[in-house]
C-alpha cells in the first residue's frame, strides 16, 4: 500500500502531460500603443508584440487574421497619401514586414477571406479586396493589380454613418458589419475572385444599444462564434449573427482612453504566440492539479 500511495503522484504527473489540450481561442488586437495583445477565451491578455519600433506612433488600425498561416495583418496610416499593409507571423513571433502601400488611407476595419484582405473605406460605401499571392513558405505579397471593389447598397448606412466598428468574413464568405456607434448591423454574401459592380447589403439590426460603442468583431478560432469587443469600455461579448444581441461575457480588457484601449480586433488562432507560455490545457488540467496537491498534503499528515 505505501509503494502504491508513493507511485501515485508520478501517475498523476505523467497524465498531466498526456492531456489533450482542450479547444481554445487566442484572439489578436493592436492597442492605442501600438502593441499586439493577446487574450484568451477565458480573458487572459498579454501583451506580446511592440510595434511601435517598426512602424513608428501613428495609430495601427485594420487589423486582420489569416487563422491557416497564422499571420496577423494590419494597416500603418500616412502623413499623407495612402497607408500600407503589414504582416506579422504570430506562430513564429517573427519581425513584422511590409508588404507595400494601400490603395487609400487607412482602414479602420479589416477582414481576411480567400487569399485577400478586406476592408469598407471609411465613411463609404466602397468594398476593397487587397488580393495577395504566396510564395513557397507562405509568405504573402501584394498580387500585381490586386485591388478591386464593390460597392454596397441596400440597407446600408447612409455615408455619414458608415464608421467602424469592425468586419469579419466568415469561412463560407459572409461578411459581417459594425458600424462606430452601434446603430447598424448588417451583412452581405461575398464570392471569390475580385469585385466589381454591387453588392446588396442585409440589415440585420443594431449591436447592443448605444452605451455599447465602437464594437470590435472576431470569429473564434473554429469559425463558429462571433465576439464582439467595446472600445470604451474593454467588455467583451458573443454576439447574436441573425439579429446583433449581445450576450455579455465574464471579463473585459484594456480600455480606451484609460489603457491603452483595442484600436481593433483581428481574429483568433488555436494556439498562444511562443513567447505567450504554455497553452491552456483546459478544466482537466486544474482538476488533477488539485487532485495531486491534496495526496501530497494527505501523505504529509500521516
Amino acid at each position: 500500500m505505501t509503494s502504491a500511495r508513493r507511485f501515485l503522484p508520478l501517475l498523476l504527473v505523467s497524465a498531466l502531460s498526456t492531456v489533450p489540450a482542450a479547444a481554445a481561442s487566442y484572439f489578436y488586437a493592436v492597442g492605442s500603443n501600438n502593441h499586439i495583445y493577446e487574450v484568451s477565451d477565458t480573458g487572459v491578455t498579454r501583451d506580446v508584440r511592440d510595434l511601435s519600433g517598426v512602424v513608428g506612433s501613428s495609430p495601427v488600425n485594420g487589423a486582420a487574421f489569416d487563422t491557416a498561416r497564422s499571420q496577423f495583418f494590419f494597416a500603418v496610416p500616412a502623413v499623407s497619401g495612402p497607408g500600407s499593409l503589414w504582416y506579422w507571423n504570430q506562430a513564429s513571433d517573427t519581425t513584422p514586414v511590409s508588404l507595400g502601400l494601400l490603395p487609400t488611407a487607412r482602414p479602420d476595419n479589416g477582414a481576411y477571406w480567400d487569399g485577400a484582405y478586406w476592408y469598407i473605406q471609411q465613411g463609404t460605401h466602397t468594398l476593397h479586396r487587397i488580393g495577395l499571392q504566396y510564395d513557397g513558405s507562405g509568405n504573402p505579397t501584394l498580387a500585381a493589380g490586386g485591388d478591386s471593389t464593390a460597392t454596397l447598397i441596400g440597407a446600408v448606412p447612409t455615408v455619414n454613418n458608415n464608421y467602424f466598428g469592425d468586419i469579419v468574413i466568415t469561412s463560407g464568405g459572409t461578411l459581417y458589419a459594425t458600424t462606430a456607434n452601434g446603430d447598424a448591423f448588417y451583412s452581405v454574401s461575398l464570392s471569390s475572385g475580385a469585385l466589381s459592380g454591387n453588392r446588396t447589403v442585409t440589415s440585420l439590426g443594431s449591436v447592443g444599444s448605444a452605451g455599447v460603442d465602437k464594437v470590435q468583431l472576431s470569429l473564434d478560432a473554429a469559425g463558429t462564434t462571433l465576439y464582439g469587443h467595446a472600445y470604451d469600455t474593454g467588455q467583451w461579448y458573443t454576439v447574436n449573427t441573425t439579429n446583433g444581441a449581445l450576450t455579455t461575457l465574464a471579463f473585459s480588457t484594456l480600455t480606451g482612453g484609460v489603457s491603452n484601449g483595442f484600436q481593433d480586433i483581428a481574429g483568433a488562432s488555436a494556439l498562444p504566440t511562443p513567447s505567450a507560455g504554455v497553452p491552456d490545457r483546459g478544466p482537466w488540467l486544474a482538476l488533477l492539479s488539485v487532485t495531486l496537491v491534496s495526496l501530497v498534503l494527505a501523505r504529509r499528515r500521516r
